[in-house]
């Protein structure tokens, strides 16, 4: 499984993205919070120097008014005067009443009625002050329009005497969301800080899960593995304390109907043996022969009964074996009793496997195969995860969809392929049980040429 798919890749990154998330957006907070109040700022000193210029007018000879107003205009506040106020205020905002309010404080002789405040955005000046070019001073017409550097503008109109408005344009530089330099440096040491304590913590705590997992799996490939630790958070001990006894319950009810099989088996032996005697002891006749004959059919189930409760129960110790060479020592001793077997197993392949267990189930797809195919080619094949015993024949096959019950106990599948086969059903049973054991599986596809092909794949 991919690192990026993992429970505690996943959990890291929720944590490091939240985080991510949580500060940038508080800095946007700050930012935006932080643009209104330079904003307001700059427009209370507009007002602030609006209020000077209108006291100052009223306090200096009328003959020294142009002169001043001339002095007062600059490229960030243009001054003027005009028979009728310059600004129109359809509907006064919040902000525009607060500073409308302040430059009445400042300048306590102007009324409600001769004061007007608004604020405009750059591309909706509709006041035209007189042009800017004082002399002697560098400058330029204080608002060009389709300047992209041009904000908004903060405008006031206050009565200077019966006969004029003073009027005010006080240009506000463009308030820009900006972050501090420092932000992302900030961000990305915190966000790589943040992962891999997340990562450490992460793992702590799925860790448990984890040993979860390979307990599972080990389970699946030997029933009586060591028992899960109990330890990590309440939940996985409550997930493992239940695992645990699960696989309790489950070592009791195979080994109670292993136990229950065997004795069944055994127990039959016993008068069975008794009736072979007496019969045996009976004068030559043909219906002696046949009871004999029914005796060792007989004989022969119950040791098929008594294997497979062997099989299923099996403490044969595993060792390092030569798979190849193996498998090509049972294809010869059936070929020497006469089978027609194609053998392709090179020697080699070595696996840790249950020597006695590994060869019952092998003999017993072979022995499938020559019961309903008469030949039989066996091969065996290496991959970097398994290795793959293929056993072939040319019989009548299984149907697909009695491809998964011929595993099942005493299930001899289709009747075209079993009829007069003899068996009880129980070969594949038994191989299947050997693979499970080893960790693998036995599979059963049709050939297209015709005939089944069993394969025992074992992993490495």
């Amino acid at each position: 499984m991919a690192f990026y798919a993992s429970m505690r890749f996943r959990t890291a990154a929720i944590i490091v993205a939240s985080f991510i998330l949580s500060h940038a957006a508080g800095l946007l907070f700050y930012a935006l919070d932080r643009r209104d109040t330079l904003a307001v700022t700059e427009a209370v000193d507009r007002a602030e120097r609006a209020a000077d210029i209108s006291r100052l007018l009223h306090e200096v000879p009328a003959d020294w008014h142009d002169s001043i107003i001339s002095f007062s205009d600059s490229r960030n506040l243009r001054v003027w005067l005009s028979d009728k106020p310059a600004v129109v205020v359809p509907e006064p905002t919040r902000t525009e009443r607060d500073i409308a309010a302040y430059l009445r404080t400042q300048v306590p002789r102007i009324a409600e009625g001769d004061l007007r405040v608004r604020f405009i955005e750059a591309e909706e000046y509709p006041i035209t002050p007189p042009p800017f070019d004082p002399s002697g001073r560098a400058g330029s017409p204080a608002y060009a329009r389709n300047d992209p550097d041009k904000g908004s503008a903060l405008t006031i109109s206050m009565r200077h005497d019966d006969r004029q408005w003073i009027n005010f344009i006080g240009l506000l530089g463009p308030q820009r969301v900006s972050l501090p330099s420092l932000f992302l440096a900030n961000i990305i040491s915190s966000a790589i800080a943040i992962a891999l304590v997340a990562f450490w913590l992460v793992r702590r705590v799925t860790q448990p899960l984890a040993r979860l997992s390979e307990a599972s799996e080990r389970l699946g490939r030997n029933l009586f593995s060591a028992p899960l630790p109990v330890s990590g958070p309440s939940e996985v001990v409550l997930a493992a304390t239940a695992f645990n006894k699960m696989q309790r319950r489950l070592i009791r009810l195979i080994r109670g109907r292993t136990e229950f099989l065997a004795a069944i088996s055994h127990d039959l032996r016993t008068p069975v043996t008794q009736i072979r005697l007496r019969t045996e002891m009976m004068p030559a006749s043909p219906e002696r022969d046949k009871n004999l004959r029914a005796l060792d059919d007989i004989d022969a189930i119950i040791g098929t009964f008594l294997h497979y409760a062997r099989t299923t129960d099996d403490a044969e110790v595993k060792s390092r074996i030569d798979l190849g060479a193996l498998v090509a020592s049972i294809c010869d001793d059936l070929s020497d009793s006469g089978a027609m077997i194609d053998c392709d197993c090179a020697s080699g392949v070595i696996l840790s496997c249950k020597r006695v267990g590994i060869k019952r189930a092998v003999t017993n797809l072979i022995e499938n195969a020559l019961k309903y195919g008469q030949k039989a080619r066996v091969s065996i094949q290496a991959t970097p995860h398994a290795v793959i015993i293929s056993v072939e024949d040319r019989g009548p096959g299984i149907p697909a969809s009695e491809l998964e019950g011929v595993f099942l106990p005493f299930n001899r599948g289709d009747k075209a392929r079993s009829a007069g086969s003899g068996g009880i059903g129980l070969g594949l049973s038994i191989a299947q049980a050997i693979a499970e054991d080893h960790g693998g599986e036995v599979r059963l596809s049709n050939r297209s040429q015709g005939g089944l092909c069993a394969q025992l794949v074992l992993p490495l």
